[in-house]
């Protein structure tokens, strides 16, 4: 009698892709950091092979790279790289959108709701904070509401091969995005104000103009990351090395800079 095949291997090469997803989306592992397969194996209490599986994964969707005596490390994406993966989300996302427009369950539409009443509750508790800026704990919240929302879209277009290659594209631009772009309240507002034009569009069954309001968000999105692309590649070099101040001082140095 043959011998069934075992599942497990291919269980936890998909568990140790999720975790360097999540270090990657919470900017632990930034651009340019350096993956070490035994490290992320103690991590999530398993041997490296299915890191090294879950590492050479990334490699091909071109999440990670190869550098000759260096190792694998967190690629960072050019100008380039930005305008074409927000050109693939606006080719593909807004036709989703409209396919979800008319088959989503009431469940999902639920859900739908809670994500846009939490970027709103980020706003909120934004606008509350002594800068008006988020903290790490607001941004992973932002992200994960963000994502949740267009992912949530997409598995509602009933179009799997469509999910895949946007969730892809998505976890490259937000190797950029996350640790770097500047997220403000305006920021955050304009999130929510997008999120819900596209939800009530979706609810009501209005394929076009939930469509359309999906179209102009990830332009607007583009927009917005470009332009902060553009400053951090304006700025001098010195301006980014390190005072050496104790945090404290810092921190008042920082608030001196925010004052108009």
């Amino acid at each position: 009698m043959a011998k069934k095949t075992t599942l497990a291997p291919l269980s936890l090469r998909h568990q140790a892709y999720q975790h360097l997803q999540r270090k990657i989306l919470s900017g632990d592992f930034p651009a340019g950091h350096v993956i070490s397969e035994n490290t992320v194996a103690k991590e999530i209490g398993m041997s490296r092979t299915p890191v090294r599986e879950a590492i050479r994964d990334m490699e091909q969707e071109g999440v990670l790279k190869q550098v000759p005596r260096y190792g694998t490390v967190v690629r960072e994406l050019s100008r380039r790289d930005l305008i074409e993966l927000y050109e693939l989300r606006e080719a593909l996302e807004p036709f989703a959108v409209a396919q979800a427009a008319g088959r989503i369950k009431n469940q999902d539409l639920n859900l739908l709701e809670k994500l846009c009443d939490e970027i709103k509750a980020i706003a909120i508790d934004v606008e509350k904070s002594a800068n008006q800026q988020p903290d790490s704990s607001m941004m992973r919240r932002l992200l994960s509401a963000d994502l949740s929302f267009h992912m949530l879209l997409l598995r509602n277009s009933g179009n799997q091969r469509m999910m895949k290659i946007v969730g892809d594209s998505r976890l490259l631009t937000g190797i950029f995005a996350t640790p770097r772009q500047e997220h403000n309240l305006d920021v955050i507002k304009e999130t929510h104000r997008f999120h819900l034009l596209i939800f009530k569009a979706v609810r009501d069954g209005d394929a076009e103009k939930a469509r359309t309001a999906m179209a102009a968000h990830i332009r607007a999105s583009k927009e917005e990351t470009l332009a902060h692309f553009d400053r951090i590649q304006s700025e001098p070099d010195h301006q980014n090395t390190p005072l050496g101040l104790p945090d404290e001082v810092m921190a008042d140095l920082k608030r001196l800079e925010k004052r108009k």
